[in-house]
Parts: C-alpha cells; structure tokens; sequence
C-alpha cells in the first residue's frame, strides 16, 4: 500500500512540476524522495535544446 501511495504521489508531483516549469522550457526527466535527513524531494529537469541561454557577461 504504501509504495502505490509513493508512486501516486510521484506521478502527481512530476505533473505539476511539468505544468509549473513549460512556459520555461524546462521538464522532469526523475524524481526522487530521499529521507536520509528529513524528507526532501529531489527533481531532475531538463530543457528543451535551444531554450536555455547563459549570461557570460
């Protein structure tokens, strides 16, 4: 029970985080929970090819 709960909450998660970020070209490519000191939830994103653009000044 416990690990369909995780995976619902994940999948959830991942939808909102892909809805907040389009506008900037950004999307979740993982997620990952990780309690080794307190609760902390760790997102990976990747951005369309072109989108991202460094300030080098």
């Amino acid at each position: 029970m416990e690990s369909l709960v995780c995976e619902i909450a994940k999948d959830r998660l991942i939808t909102d985080f892909d809805k907040a970020f389009e506008e900037l070209g950004l999307f979740v490519t993982g997620l990952w929970f990780d309690d080794s000191e307190g609760f902390s939830v760790i997102v990976e994103l990747s951005a369309d090819e072109g989108v991202i653009v460094f300030n080098a000044s």
